[in-house]
């Protein structure tokens, strides 16, 4: 009886590895329903003042048709603050701000959510990491 399991993970031998991040659209995988997933960074600047319903980006280019992955990060005025999305606004101990990213079908746009407390991500730029299937 073997104590121990052990995986192999095969890279393509021309380097194109599925981890790739890139601000070209790149196939990383297989969803349940059998269609490619595929992965694009997008980036864009963070509003000046707190706002709900905050448009980021339009992307009905790429054809959406399931939003399987929507992560990314920002980074302070300051390049000393760096900030995952999607946060939450954790204060007195965590950050002064909160941003939460969703996709809407209907107008194909990527919009997001901003308190803004202190002004260490006003303007600051995002980069955002979708993963989706396509229509």
């Amino acid at each position: 009886m073997l104590d121990k399991k052990y995986c192999i993970q095969l890279a393509e031998c021309d380097g194109n590895s599925k981890d790739v991040y890139s601000f070209d659209e790149i196939e990383i995988g297989t969803w349940v329903d059998g269609k490619p997933i595929y992965r694009k960074v997008i980036t864009g600047k963070l509003a000046n003042d707190s706002g709900n319903g905050i448009s980021f980006a339009n992307v009905s280019d790429l054809k959406i048709n399931q939003l399987i992955n929507l992560y990314g990060n920002a980074i302070g005025k300051t390049v000393a603050d760096h900030m995952i999305l999607q946060t939450s606004y954790n204060r007195p101990s965590g950050l002064f701000t909160a941003v939460n990213m969703f996709y809407n079908a209907d107008s194909e746009n990527v919009y997001y959510n901003f308190i803004n407390t202190n002004g260490t991500y006003s303007g600051s730029t995002a980069y955002v990491v979708l993963e989706y299937t396509k229509k």
